[in-house]
């Protein structure tokens, strides 16, 4: 506000001294000058309005996806298709996570051309995982004279999911927890329930030779596998916490941290398990079946848009009143993996 009243003086100061010339030398040309002052007002005016209206804001990112610590190059750029260039535009675009709660603003100044794109380079670092959104969310800048101020919103958004560091602390060994479960396997013993076969497929490289349906494969000599539900009492489950006591704290990075490294280590040994959550604005646990790292980190990056919570270890609490999940629950908090068997 002090700079635009700065400018304003002593545009006013300009157009007095010229009139005073004027008067003093009796000479056309100042009334000229003069007038040619009180005429850029406008023009100045309406050339940058038509001009804002015709930038076309956009964005790119190098990665959609990245792990903590990473710096990734967002690129931002304007492009003029008007004839006018404009000196200062300011573009202002917010980072948002609803999983660690925070909403920062930023602004960038750059020159824009006519009929050229202008753009330039922002490297963000995403210090811990999440969902991040990247919004463009509006463009402000001034007439030629200062004396006007144009603003006009804009709405890019681009998503950028930020993985887990994975930490060589955590490992599994089947033997520590048992036999572990065969999610396809057929079984009938004592303590067990006997899985339905609920589909049959065509052969994936990388299934298990259980799944494999043999005497349909031998009557069409091609492999086929099946997809089964079985519930027993020696499945694995990830239970993560989402405790998060305040926003600055890494708590529920370690957390994630933890269990991220237990999934890779448990696709490593061929074991299927079961990735869960506990949504605390439905009061329920997400529970997703999870046999390839595909699937688990379309599962964490669901994880990523719930809200987490402030008590400590609220899902393994709620979890142990309930005993809705069964099997050997593999728990990671902030202080590591413990096994639980319900």
């Amino acid at each position: 506000m002090l700079r635009k009243i700065y400018h304003i003086f002593t545009y006013c100061i300009l157009f007095f001294i010229i009139l005073m010339l004027a008067d003093f030398y009796k000479q056309p040309l100042f009334l000229f000058l003069a007038m040619l002052l009180i005429a850029l007002i406008p023009a100045s005016y309406f050339v940058c309005k038509k001009t804002v209206s015709s930038l076309t804001p956009y964005t790119d990112i190098t990665s959609l996806f990245g792990t903590s610590g990473d710096t990734m190059t967002l690129s931002v750029g304007l492009h003029n298709s008007s004839l006018f260039p404009l000196p200062d535009c300011t573009l202002t675009y917010e980072i948002t996570s609803s999983f660690y709660p925070c909403n920062e603003i930023f602004q960038c100044n750059i020159p824009v051309y006519s009929h050229r794109n202008c753009s330039f380079d922002i490297p963000v670092t995403f210090r811990r995982c999440g969902c991040y959104q990247v919004r463009l969310s509006h463009i402000t800048t001034h007439d030629y004279l200062r004396f006007f101020c144009f603003k006009k919103d804009i709405s890019i958004q681009k998503e950028i999911v930020i993985h887990p560091k994975q930490t060589e602390t955590v490992s599994f060994d089947s033997a520590a927890f048992g036999e572990g479960f065969d999610e396809f396997e057929e079984n009938s013993a004592k303590g067990q329930v006997s899985s339905n076969v609920t589909d049959i497929r065509e052969y994936i490289p990388g299934d298990r030779l259980q799944k494999i349906h043999w005497k349909l494969s031998a009557k069409i000599d091609k492999l086929m596998v099946k997809e089964n539900e079985q519930t027993s009492s020696n499945q694995f489950t990830i239970l993560a916490e989402l405790y998060l006591p305040e926003q600055g704290s890494d708590i529920l990075e370690r957390s994630l941290t933890y269990a991220y490294s237990l999934a890779l280590e448990l696709l490593k040994a061929g074991e299927p398990f079961f990735f869960c959550y506990y949504i605390a604005a439905e009061e329920d646990f997400a529970r997703h079946l999870i046999r390839s790292k595909e699937e688990f980190e379309l599962a964490l990056s669901d994880c990523f848009y719930q809200t987490p919570y402030s008590d400590e270890d609220l899902a393994l609490y709620i979890l142990e009143r309930t005993e809705t999940l069964k099997g050997v629950i593999l728990h990671a908090s902030a202080k590591g993996v413990n096994s639980i068997v319900s």
